[in-house]
């Protein structure tokens, strides 16, 4: 795949630079542990509380009981991960959690190996490179901050969360390119999911699909597919 032509190489993060099983099983498990303690000692501004009683009262499918209890508040949002829920109030508590894990230790990020040197030589091309994932901006930096290949967030010059809008719609592909100043046409969407790289293209970005070491299976589609980032020229 001939990348060459493109000013802008856009990176999801699951399934892409990072195993999803270090999301999944390292992560988000990581965090349920220390809700409980975390609703006990730590002081949350009123506005995610409410945000967070508000989504349980219009959850129909949660069947626990919701106050500003942390009790209450621990259990929800355990709930929230049992369904892996998008949840912006979830997404800013587990990135202030992780970032203390990281700080002292307890964790560092899994990159697939390719990673770090691809990186290096978008950065070495004088290309630039941004990150867009569900997760939070917080959460996406720290990361590649304390990644088992050192600290990467030099080689990235944006990061962007669903503060755009959904992965998988093209008004936020739209509004990236617009906010990086860019034609569409000139960046390149690199992720594991085929309705995401549908709506990317939609908007006018180029696309490939991860085809990494314990992706789910994607259906089919037109577009192109890369199994590392090794053979890559920017």
């Amino acid at each position: 795949m001939d990348i060459r032509f493109f000013e802008f190489y856009l990176f999801d993060i699951e399934g892409t630079t990072t195993p999803i099983e270090f999301v999944h099983k390292i992560l988000f498990p990581y965090a349920v542990r220390k809700f409980d303690s975390y609703f006990q000692t730590e002081n949350l501004q009123e506005e995610i509380i409410e945000q967070l009683i508000r989504e349980a009262k219009e959850d129909t499918m949660y069947s626990g009981t919701i106050s500003n209890s942390p009790v209450d508040l621990s259990e929800y949002c355990k709930y929230l991960v049992s369904v892996d829920r998008k949840s912006g109030p979830l997404k800013e508590i587990q990135g202030r959690i992780w970032k203390t894990g990281y700080e002292n230790g307890e964790l560092k990020s899994s990159m697939f190996p390719d990673v770090p040197d691809f990186l290096k030589r978008i950065q070495i091309s004088q290309k630039k490179a941004a990150v867009y994932s569900s997760g939070s901006i917080q959460a996406q930096k720290l990361i590649f901050e304390y990644s088992e290949s050192g600290n990467l967030t030099g080689y990235f010059s944006a990061y962007f969360d669903t503060g755009v809008g959904g992965k998988r719609e093209s008004v936020s592909y739209k509004k990236i390119a617009e906010n990086l100043k860019l034609e569409p046409g000139k960046i390149l969407f690199f992720t594991d999911i085929k309705e995401e790289a549908d709506a990317a293209t939609t908007a006018g970005l180029k696309t490939a699909v991860l085809e990494r070491p314990g992706n789910h299976q994607q259906p089919e589609h037109s577009h192109p597919k890369l199994s590392s980032f090794e053979s890559l020229k920017p």
